[in-house]
């Protein structure tokens, strides 16, 4: 998998325009080499690589996009925020997990996770990668099932792998460097953390956040006019409003915001010189209605 990262890290920045972090390519060596008892652990926490993690597969570096479809939709659930990237599915109710980026000039800053099929709210532990993930999802089983009961019996040999895996993913992280924004503050709203933003970026006023959510589900002139005043700051070179009425205008999912939710967002994005985020907003927003999230295909299937 080391050998493997240069093609896939050149691959993703040519697709997504994102730096890739090497944690990627030290769980998928783990899910690799998982043997029989390792991989019925797996399966006990409901986990398994999925999103850019299958450009480490075998094939993964042929894979594109079914029926010419945009291969960064892969693993994008219609909710997710656009500094969401998939990267491992998760048990039940559409969770899944993914990188969290801040700024596309830096490595993601941590681990985040989405039920998608629940209230599709975007949350994080701050788990710097997978491996500590998982990590903390195991030991959050054996809390809730107790030390000696089967599940913590079965979850064992996966304990154990990672153990011998986690050094590597250590020293992954010491080549990487700490990522940039990785200890920045990440204010969190009703639907989502929001990303962090240098300083002069204004107010997302997120103590209103449910006042204007709910605004937007009644379509009430309240609505409207946190929109313009999104907009007015955004002008005044001030985006984080922008950012969390067009986070949550995407969250909620309503036809007559769809296009205010682009335009906030992308102009916020671009304001920052965070382009790769806008354009993942916008190939998003085209294509929200897919019926499927496993986009990436092989060329001939």
């Amino acid at each position: 998998m080391h050998e493997r990262f240069p093609a896939v890290a050149e691959k993703f920045q040519q697709v997504y325009g994102l730096r890739l972090p090497r944690h990627l390519a030290v769980f998928r060596a783990l899910w690799e080499s998982a043997d029989a008892a390792e991989k019925e652990a797996f399966d006990r926490l409901g986990v398994s690589p999925f999103g850019i993690t299958d450009y480490f597969g075998a094939d993964g570096l042929r894979l594109v996009g079914r029926n010419g479809l945009d291969e960064r939709l892969h693993g994008r659930f219609r909710c997710d925020p656009p500094e969401f990237v998939t990267v491992m599915m998760g048990g039940s109710d559409g969770l899944h997990y993914g990188l969290w980026y801040d700024d596309p000039a830096e490595l993601p800053s941590f681990i985040v996770h989405n039920y998608a099929r629940d209230s599709a709210e975007t949350w994080t532990s701050r788990a710097p990668s997978l491996l500590a993930e998982l990590r903390n999802l195991i030991t959050r089983a054996i809390q809730d099932y107790g030390d000696d009961g089967e599940e913590a019996q079965a979850l064992q040999p996966l304990a154990k792998a990672l153990d011998w895996f986690i050094p590597e993913a250590v020293q992954a992280a010491e080549i990487d460097g700490r990522p940039r924004w990785a200890s920045a503050p990440h204010p969190s709203g009703a639907p989502s953390i929001l990303p962090a933003l240098p300083p002069g970026s204004g107010d997302p006023c997120l103590a209103q956040s449910n006042e204007r959510l709910a605004a937007y589900r009644k379509g009430t002139p309240e609505a409207d006019a946190w929109i313009a005043r999104a907009e007015r700051e955004l002008a005044d070179g001030r985006p984080a409003l922008a950012l969390a009425v067009g986070g949550e205008l995407h969250w909620l999912d309503r036809d007559a915001y769809r296009a205010a939710s682009r335009d906030l967002l992308t102009a916020a994005y671009r304001l920052l010189g965070r382009d790769a985020l806008a354009e993942i907003v916008e190939v998003h927003t085209a294509h929200r209605d897919l019926s499927s999230t496993d986009v990436l295909t092989l060329p001939d299937r």
